[in-house]
């Protein structure tokens, strides 16, 4: 381990202390930081230079694993954002399409209050159409596989008391992460100015049962009673 201190010249303030440590937590270190620079200082204003300062290492360490500011900013999108609903333990067997459709805004709401999951969504939605390669690039492998495994998860689920068209799920599987997004990043704009102040676990719950009515349409053993009740 190498714990010498840095410094680019003498007289100048050392850097911090620099570790030697492996590829894959080199790699996940400057990610952290280009995070943490960019959401400071913004994409356009941050350099490589502000990048490596807040890690400890010379900009020339970055260029080992990414070749340019663009190069790290579509590869930081690509490896935080990541499917919030990856894991193959969800649902349960036998679950319902409401007990599926509640835990997906649940995981998908959680995920995004995960620490920087709201700077990494910043970052996709201002910057990323600056880049269209790198956009497309996370578009294939990050959005379009999240829409899979969403569309495969409400399709799978049993029925309550209504079926719901393929076009219907596949247009969910696009829409809903969109909507709870935005959301999300609404709240973070505007959490100083808004008068009132409502807690992370008021707006997702308020978000998740918005959802789920829209979502789960109407039984029609419950339009019966209505209409008994009514006559």
């Amino acid at each position: 381990m190498d714990t010498r201190l840095d410094q680019d010249q003498e007289g100048a303030e050392p850097r911090p202390l620099r570790h030697r440590l492996p590829p894959e937590e080199r790699r996940e270190a400057i990610l952290s930081a280009a995070l943490s620079a960019f959401s400071d200082l913004g994409y356009t204003q941050a350099t490589l230079n502000d990048v490596a300062d807040r890690l400890g290492v010379t900009k020339g360490c970055l260029y080992h694993y990414f070749e340019s500011k663009e190069k790290l900013l579509v590869e930081l999108i690509r490896d935080r954002i990541g499917c919030p609903v990856a894991d193959e333990d969800f649902p349960l067997p036998g679950a319902t399409r409401e007990e599926v459709l509640r835990g997906l805004l649940e995981r998908i709401w959680d995920r995004l209050h995960q620490p920087g999951q709201i700077e990494v969504a910043i970052l996709a939605t201002t910057e990323l159409p600056k880049v269209p390669e790198g956009g497309r690039l996370v578009f294939d492998e990050v959005v379009t596989r999240s829409r899979q495994r969403l569309r495969q998860l409400l399709t799978g689920a049993g029925g309550d008391c209504c079926e719901v068209s393929d076009e219907e799920v596949d247009r969910a599987a696009r829409v809903i992460p969109l909507m709870i997004m935005g959301v999300a990043l609404g709240s973070r704009v505007f959490r100083t100015i808004d008068p009132v102040q409502l807690s992370v676990e008021q707006v997702g719950n308020t978000v998740t049962n918005i959802l789920m009515h829209g979502l789960l349409g109407t039984c029609p053993e419950a339009d019966s009673a209505e209409d008994s009740v009514s006559h």
